[in-house]
């Protein structure tokens, strides 16, 4: 980069990071989360509004590594013990909440005339679950101990699991692969296989690796080496055709398991708290507004799909609950718990956009539903957690 080119990444890349903290301010005084605010954040600056930000190769790369620290953070914040130990109610919770969102999702893009490829990429991106949202609500309202709690929190993890091994498949299907009921079953297959043994693998070899990292006398070494690990797995489950994400979420699984993870997490806060928020704001960018205008039939079409969608994409988690069928447990709270889509299912839309799957409306209309998932579940739960007491 020389002269103008290196002022404009250096200035726009300040006007990212102030829109992110000024917006997601904003959000957290509305009561919501700092993600709304950084994706409302993204829509202003971005093309279909004010026209400060473009997303560049260079800001595409930032954004695609934000992606990579915040699965990594997620994994790290999941005790893998317990998530092996995670209840029957929880995993079966977790499965209906897959099975539910993504048939709906499918036959609703079905039947507003879109093609199978996009369809089959659009349950996907209602499969998944933002636990951060869920987790901070019962924190609030000391809640987090209640059966309920635990089974949704149990639930959201498996969740991310299979909504991330959902993506690995349907992320190669439409890279070119013939969709066959023996391709997915492949494909499917070569997913769990690298996850299993990237994991297994890890769990053996991580303590004692970081065991001699941690004698090293430099700075941060821990902390480097653990990014370090992060990005060859990321790496390396691109090269197993799967998406980089996949790997980061293993990874932090992995240092999950070891003794120096608090070491390994109070490095990636401060990472995370820089690149992920530009992640989100790179997201917003995508969003064209002028689809909101009711006014031509296409954009009147899109407006529908993005409310359908947004049904189905309530009713299929909301009903998951039901699957419990242990008495005095609140059903209802359950089901509405798991409803946030959040960061994961910006990145599985985010993926649908990149990899041509859906036109530029249709990756926004999805970005509402998402939102609008985001923004009612926290209201909700408060009002369902006041009236469980």
């Amino acid at each position: 980069m020389h002269g103008t080119e290196l002022f404009n990444f250096l200035f726009y890349f300040a006007v990212i990071l102030v829109a992110a903290k000024i917006f997601g301010e904003i959000a957290l005084k509305c009561g919501q989360s700092a993600i709304i605010g950084e994706l409302i954040a993204g829509v202003i600056i971005g093309p279909s509004v004010l026209g400060l930000i473009y997303e560049t190769p260079t800001f595409a790369a930032i954004g695609e590594l934000g992606a990579v620290i915040l699965l990594f953070e997620a994994g790290l914040s999941t005790n893998i013990k317990e998530f092996a130990k995670a209840g029957g109610w929880a995993t079966a919770v977790a499965f209906m909440g897959v099975i539910f969102p993504y048939l709906l999702g499918y036959f609703v893009f079905i039947a507003f005339g879109m093609s199978t490829t996009s369809a089959i990429f659009a349950g996907a991106v209602l499969t998944a679950t933002s636990v951060g949202i869920t987790a901070r609500v019962f924190l609030e309202l000391n809640k987090l101990d209640t059966e309920e709690a635990k089974i949704v929190l149990g639930a959201a993890v498996i969740d991310d699991v299979i909504g991330l091994t959902i993506l690995a498949v349907v992320s190669k299907l439409v890279a070119g692969s013939e969709i066959t009921i023996t391709g997915i079953v492949e494909i499917t297959g070569v997913a769990v296989l690298f996850l299993v043994l990237v994991i297994g693998l890890g769990l053996l070899i991580a303590p004692k690796l970081f065991e001699f990292v941690n004698k090293m006398k430099q700075e941060f070494v821990v902390f480097i080496m653990g990014i370090s690990f992060c990005l060859i797995i990321a790496s390396f489950s691109m090269k197993a055709d799967l998406a980089p994400i996949v790997g980061a979420f293993a990874a932090g699984l992995i240092l999950s398991n070891i003794k120096f993870t608090k070491e390994i997490k109070a490095g990636v806060k401060p990472l995370y708290a820089f690149l992920v928020p530009i992640f989100f704001v790179l997201m917003g960018t995508k969003v064209d507004v002028s689809i909101f205008n009711p006014l031509p039939a296409e954009n009147r079409t899109i407006l529908m799909l993005a409310g359908v969608l947004f049904v189905v994409a309530f009713i299929g988690k909301a009903a998951a609950g039901f699957v419990v069928l242990k008495k005095q447990i609140n059903k209802l709270l359950i089901g509405v718990a798991m409803v946030p889509r959040g960061e994961v299912g910006l990145i599985f839309a985010s993926m649908g956009l990149t990899l041509g799957v859906f036109e530029q409306s249709i990756y926004s209309a999805l970005v509402v539903v998402i939102m609008l998932t985001t923004f009612v579940t926290p209201i909700l739960l408060k009002v369902l957690i006041s009236r469980n007491k």
